[in-house]
């Protein structure tokens, strides 16, 4: 879970954004790889590249980032979400899949990867 914040801030920064929200971390997600997030993704008919670039192009910004990004509160509701679905599941540890359950249950991102699972 760590690589994948760091990672989201990263695309933040990327993006010129001065926050950290839920598609900066489904774009980690799908950064960090083959995971059972884009396993799962993937099975739906996901066109990984073509949700990135829609993400992409629906946050960047020209204002440049701040040294220390905030988590905005949607991500902050789904990262917590990510730990209460690992407890539910009774795993260990966070991983991809209960980030990206939280996200399809809780975040406005959500929309985005769904509007790719009908088009496909």
């Amino acid at each position: 879970m760590k690589e994948i914040i760091s990672f989201s801030r990263e695309e933040a920064e990327r993006l010129g954004n001065d926050y950290i929200g839920t598609e900066h971390l489904l774009l980690a997600l799908v950064r960090e790889g083959d995971n059972t997030a884009v396993r799962i993704l993937k099975s739906f008919k996901v066109d990984i590249k073509e949700m990135q670039n829609d993400i992409e192009l629906s946050v960047k910004s020209d204002k440049g980032y701040q040294k220390a990004l905030p988590l905005n509160v949607s991500a902050e509701k789904t990262i917590h979400g990510a730990v209460s679905e690992a407890k539910t599941l009774k795993s260990k540890k966070v991983e991809p899949e209960h980030l990206i359950l939280s996200i399809l249950n809780n975040s406005s991102t959500a929309p985005v990867i769904l509007d790719h699972i009908r088009h496909n």
